[in-house]
């Protein structure tokens, strides 16, 4: 009971409190013992961190000493330290032999799993075995079409290696079917700016607006890909820049502090305006851009303040 109120007590700590604490251990699992190295583990899991030098360290200790201690809760173990070893010690013959332990463990305890046959995939990703993990991926999308994790990272693989096409057509084929998937769509958009395609890229952004207008940083983005589209002075869209330049200013309403990709977004837009003779709300968000950006690398001391002063001067003149 007493051991149980102390996991409890642990538990009841943030990720940040239990990294500090095994900090102050100097991140020796033996120092830590069982406890701690447990439930940073589990913290990790769950606040979604990327602490893979962590996980493998605590992870390995919690399996080679206290496995029995850790009841069904050892299999999640095992996964997570896995995919751990993968990320931080691919190099190491010793995490590499340790993490081929581990899976063959998890494929004795479940042999059928989709879960462990897209572990099997993932070593042959960090290996170099980059045709035999898409041919895992695609086996396991052949039992589950469904499985996102396998699709993702057929598209990971597939950018990886500079086939943008293909790998845009699967997110399309997804997105057809999970349209509200926000993180495909962004993937998406990134794909078809790599191929210079702007106006598929600006639908994607354009869903993405609708899926989460309070997002600042999809108005950036849509605003800079309109500016690409049509922001060039020889046969330039005037109404497209100026709605680019809503946009923006959108974004700086949604994050009026430390938005300078808006500001200057911003400003190539009032530049675009036409030279001379602009109209009084073009002047006066030249005149708003030009002292927020002087503030923002002022406050900061920057060296580059004198860069910027001369760079909105030119822009404008």
């Amino acid at each position: 009971a007493a051991s149980g109120a102390m996991v409890s007590g642990s538990l009841a700590l943030s990720a940040e409190e239990l990294l500090a604490a095994a900090s102050a251990k100097a991140e020796d699992p033996a120092r830590c013992g069982y406890e701690l190295c447990r439930n940073v583990v589990l913290a990790v899991r769950e606040a979604r961190l990327h602490r893979p030098d962590l996980v493998s360290k605590f992870g390995v200790y919690l399996l080679q000493s206290h496995a029995h201690r850790l009841g069904s809760e050892v299999w999640a173990m095992y996964e997570q330290v896995y995919i751990a070893l993968l990320q931080h010690g691919r190099s190491s013959p010793e995490s590499k032999a340790l993490a081929e332990q581990y899976l063959g463990r998890l494929s004795t305890q479940f042999p059928e799993s989709l879960r462990v046959k897209r572990l099997e995939a993932m070593m042959s990703e960090a290996g170099g075995e980059l045709e035999a993990a898409m041919q895992k991926y695609e086996d396991i999308l052949k039992q589950d079409p469904n499985n996102l994790y396998a699709m993702k990272r057929q598209v990971a693989l597939l950018r990886g290696r500079g086939r943008y096409a293909e790998a845009a057509r699967r997110l399309v084929d997804h997105l057809a079917v999970v349209c509200s998937d926000a993180e495909a769509w962004l993937q998406l958009a990134d794909l078809y700016l790599l191929q210079q395609q702007y106006k598929k890229a600006a639908f994607c952004m354009e869903e993405l607006i609708l899926l989460n207008p309070m997002n600042y940083m999809y108005h950036v983005r849509y605003g800079e890909i309109l500016f690409t589209l049509y922001g060039n002075e020889r046969g330039g869209n005037a109404e497209q820049v100026r709605t680019a330049r809503k946009y923006f200013a959108h974004a700086l309403e949604l994050k009026p502090s430390g938005n300078l990709r808006a500001l200057y977004g911003l400003l190539l837009c009032c530049a675009a305006a036409g030279k001379g003779s602009k109209g009084r709300d073009v002047a006066e968000l030249v005149a708003f851009a030009k002292q927020t950006l002087t503030e923002a690398y002022a406050d900061a001391k920057s060296p580059m303040l004198t860069l910027v002063k001369s760079m909105i001067e030119t822009l404008l003149t």
